[in-house]
């Protein structure tokens, strides 16, 4: 579905999300957020220095703790992929997203960023303290405290990722940093429904930005050829954040059903699981094409999962090690896909490896209508 949606003048917009990272998700949403709200005005990413992703491209990472030893051990290991990976997100980030000069919250909040007509902030986890903070504790910077009135303040698609069971501490603070907002939407249920009830206001459950271009759209903003494949043959890819014994099974399940090879696109150094292909240095460009041109896909990553759906994948989502996937989970409720949601190996047996999305085709396009309908009315209201 074309985005059909009128130039209005050439209104300043300002975005801040999390843009500065070695992460496929991240950037790609930055990407598509900043591609849908150029359709209003110049758009520009307020390029914040936050310390807590001050090393994300940092060759060898390293930080006083077990975590952080174990981080520069596998950073070593890896040296030569991880140098090749770098330099593909940093090209991408130059290329394609349009930079604010560097700017810490001190610089922000003193006024550096002032001269907007429109603020907006999300989507990703940027009021989940764990994902954006070291100190555990929500940044008014992803709030827009900053901006000032006349200018609108917009969240779209902002997540709280399983921080969605604020401290009555943080209850006062999110009311009061959301007060004047515009719009207030989110990307998961369970955070739409915390905050309605918080705010005592409309809050709007929207697609996350990835999944409000299409796979043509995403092709033509990248320039990219439809024609080409990186690989020759069909393949089974399994993009992966963590290494879990479910998601082992889940791909050798799949195998012995589909009779696929396996290509796996992660950043570790050693395979969880036989592969065909292991692609350690993707950038995003990359991540895009072997999404494209899957014959199923495998993943634990909310974005695999957003890819899988937008380009009509057959898939399966295995609950992620590191958090209990409610982000995952209500992107699947949304779209009646909850059967696809591995959180238990008895759940891996009982999947059915053909997905029809005849049915699936129209619900996206019209939540996207929806997602598309939020913002814009926020925009020009």
């Amino acid at each position: 579905m074309k985005l059909q949606i009128e130039q209005q003048g050439k209104m300043k917009i300002a975005l801040i999300t999390i843009h500065w990272c070695n992460n496929y998700g991240a950037v790609l949403q930055t990407f598509a957020t900043q591609k849908i709200l150029s359709q209003y005005g110049e758009v520009e990413i307020i390029n914040y220095f936050n310390p807590r992703f001050q090393y994300e491209f940092d060759l060898i990472r390293f930080n006083l703790s077990i975590q952080g030893i174990k981080m520069m051990i596998h950073d070593i290991l890896r040296l030569k992929d991880r140098n090749k990976g770098i330099k593909k997100f940093k090209n991408f980030i130059e290329s394609n997203i349009k930079l604010s000069k560097l700017l810490t919250q001190h610089d922000i909040q003193t006024g550096a960023t002032n001269d907007f007509d429109v603020y907006v902030c999300g989507s990703d986890q940027i009021w989940n303290p764990s994902i954006i903070s070291k100190d555990g504790e929500l940044d008014p910077i992803y709030f827009l405290s900053f901006a000032k009135k006349p200018a609108k303040k917009i969240s779209y698609a902002s997540s709280m990722g399983q921080h969605y069971r604020l401290t009555d501490f943080e209850k006062a603070k999110v009311k009061d940093l959301l007060k004047d907002f515009t719009t207030i939407s989110v990307r998961e249920s369970d955070a739409q429904e915390m905050l309605s009830q918080l705010l005592e206001r409309k809050v709007f459950h929207v697609l996350d930005p990835t999944l409000l271009l299409s796979k043509e759209e995403w092709f033509e903003a990248l320039q990219l050829d439809k024609n080409y494949r990186s690989q020759k043959e069909d393949y089974i890819l399994v993009y992966r954040r963590s290494k879990t014994p479910l998601l082992k099974k889940a791909v050798e399940f799949v195998v012995n059903q589909v009779g696929k090879k396996v290509v796996i696109i992660d950043q570790a150094f050693k395979l969880h699981t036989k592969a065909y292909f292991h692609i350690r240095d993707a950038g995003p460009i990359e991540f895009i094409e072997l999404f494209a041109n899957a014959r199923w896909v495998i993943t634990d990553s909310f974005h695999g999962t957003c890819f899988s759906i937008n380009f009509k994948k057959p898939f399966v989502a295995v609950c992620p090690a590191w958090y209990g996937g409610n982000r995952v989970e209500s992107l699947l409720n949304l779209f009646g896909l909850k059967d696809r949601f591995i959180n238990d190996e008895k759940d891996i047996y009982k999947l059915n490896v053909d997905l029809n999305y005849d049915s699936l085709e129209k619900q996206l396009q019209e939540e996207r209508a929806k997602s598309i309908k939020v913002l814009s009315s926020s925009i020009v209201s």
